[in-house]
């Protein structure tokens, strides 16, 4: 029987390097069983969803000044959106971002401060209304820091995002902003602004906000 030389041995890589590369990959992958609940719920990639979203802000911002009957219904489709954004940002997208980029903390520490001053500005919206006294100067104070926000977002962590997160993980997270959405509260609460309280806000404040709205689309004329 012929012996292997030790030309045509077959290279093994050293258990330390298989291991890192391994923990590595799995780092950057996401478990099977999210895959298939990302599929379900259409697959989009998180940062592609909330720039989508970005978009249709800026939108409902224009609309909802729009003079005529439907500026209420304009208004409140805008703050329900914005809450429902922010919910799923707050609780998912900043928290990911703190720990997956480089200067995650500093970034998500940023986006926070920004987000808890323009829930003030919705705070004072709200209150207002589409058909109060100064509704329109408040509506373009909340506009521009809003979209100053947004702009910030997409350059400073969404790129990121996109470099240091894999494309199935982004699907995952994807997942559960829609799912966050699908039951976060419909307007702008103070005191909900971070991962934990959105966390916690959601199963209560979302059904009853979602109650109220049933309740003033029933009544409206």
């Amino acid at each position: 029987m012929s012996t292997l030389t030790k030309s045509s041995a077959p290279h093994v890589p050293p258990m330390s390097l298989r291991v890192g590369k391994a923990t590595a990959k799995t780092a950057k992958a996401a478990p099977a069983w999210s895959l298939r609940v990302a599929r379900t719920l259409g697959g989009e990639n998180a940062v592609d969803l909330l720039i989508r979203q970005h978009r249709q802000i800026r939108l409902g911002f224009l609309k909802a000044a729009l003079p005529g009957p439907w500026r209420s219904r304009n208004f409140h489709q805008l703050m329900r959106l914005l809450a429902v954004h922010e919910a799923a940002e707050e609780a998912h997208v900043h928290p990911v971002a703190r720990r997956a980029l480089r200067q995650g903390r500093e970034l998500a520490a940023r986006r926070r401060h920004e987000e808890k001053a323009a829930k003030e500005l919705l705070i004072a919206l709200w209150r207002t209304g589409p058909d109060g006294r100064g509704y329109l100067r408040r509506l373009n104070e909340a506009r521009r820091m809003i979209t100053q926000h947004a702009a910030r977002e997409e350059r400073e962590e969404f790129k990121a995002l996109r470099q240091a997160v894999s494309v199935p993980r982004l699907r995952m997270l994807g997942a559960e902003v829609k799912l966050t959405q699908a039951y976060a509260p419909t307007r702008p609460h103070r005191w909900v602004n971070n991962e934990a309280t959105n966390k916690l806000a959601a199963p209560v404040l979302g059904p009853v906000d979602r109650a109220l709205d049933a309740v003033r689309d029933r009544t409206a004329p």
